[in-house]
């Protein structure tokens, strides 16, 4: 799991362009927006800011002290950063933070994306559908924290970061690989199921109906799961089509597997404080096809990232100073 190593680069070379000038000013004032279509650096800006519909902006350093929106089709990348409100991204909108501070919730409706890395912290973060939107949007959080994570569209994946309680429904996957999540994990009907590896959950943990495949630790896998989850509470899987797979895990309450078709593989590896209560058959190492479906997970997203971050900020400077 190395992601993020490959993007964070391009943002080092992108930020030469970037000016240094720091600005104090008034706190912000409701009825005050910037707007930003090209670039912009170490500034304060006393108000809201917002980046119009299909403009692409990239920030450097700059502190915002009111709230952000990125409009339709919209690209906001933003390096060392402070937003002292919340962030709003629209439909296909995108919002990229790296090393930046948000005091406020970011709320994706019917966005394409959202990519936190690099010790980047956000209040609540979450993703819910827009009418006429694509809805195949990314929740992608890397080496950074959520006080809680609510989506309800996309794909969730998290890597090397620290959670509050995390609810995802109807969403296509959720992976957390490497993580804490300081609340209840639970995840109901997603399309293709989702992974919980080389984690802990302080709370239960809940997989409930959708497709498979769901692996909750899932076995030592070289190069890819290599560690026990600990799991506070309870750990029930039930309902999963499409492939269950369960070992490696420290459970503090019960754990449950029931009514998934075909039957959960439950491994020997599993230490449970409270009760057991499984429909199961012996755990066969996890087959190669259902580790390449993870893997491939972080290999889409991390290409569709490095895309991205790329044409914003090639956009950004080409459009000039932002303000």
């Amino acid at each position: 799991m190395k992601f993020g190593s490959k993007i964070a680069a391009s943002t080092a070379t992108a930020a030469l362009a970037i000016g240094g000038v720091t600005l104090m000013a008034a706190p912000a004032q409701a009825d005050l927006i910037t707007l930003c279509s090209g670039h912009g650096g170490a500034v304060t800006l006393p108000t809201d800011l917002k980046v119009p519909a299909g403009a692409s902006c990239f920030l450097d350093g700059t502190v915002i002290q009111g709230k952000v929106t990125v409009e339709g089709d919209a690209n906001l990348h933003v390096v060392g950063g402070q937003i002292d409100g919340g962030v709003t991204v629209s439909k296909g909108g995108y919002f990229d933070a790296s090393d930046t501070e948000v005091a406020g919730d970011v709320v994706n409706t019917g966005s394409y994306g959202t990519y936190l890395e690099k010790g980047t912290s956000v209040a609540g973060l979450s993703a819910v559908p827009a009418e006429g939107a694509d809805n195949d949007g990314f929740v992608f959080v890397v080496g950074s924290s959520a006080s809680s994570v609510d989506a309800s569209v996309g794909e969730v994946y998290v890597t090397d970061s620290r959670l509050g309680g995390v609810t995802a429904e109807g969403v296509e996957y959720v992976d957390i690989f490497d993580s804490v999540v300081r609340g209840d994990l639970s995840v109901t009907d997603a399309a293709a199921g989702g992974i919980l590896a080389d984690s802990e959950v302080i709370g239960d943990a809940t997989y409930t109906g959708g497709n498979g495949p769901v692996a909750v630790g899932a076995g030592a896998e070289a190069g890819f799961a290599s560690s026990l989850n600990y799991i506070d509470g309870d750990l029930t899987v039930t309902g999963v089509s499409g492939g269950v797979y369960v070992d490696n895990n420290i459970v503090g309450g019960d754990l449950t597997t029931s009514d998934n078709s075909p039957t959960a593989q439950v491994g020997d590896n599993n230490r449970v404080r409270g009760g057991i209560v499984t429909q199961e058959v012996a755990l066969r190492a996890l087959a190669a096809e259902v580790t390449a479906e993870f893997e491939a997970h972080e290999a889409d997203l991390e290409e569709t990232v490095e895309e991205l971050r790329a044409q914003t900020i090639a956009d950004a400077l080409e459009a000039g100073p932002a303000f």
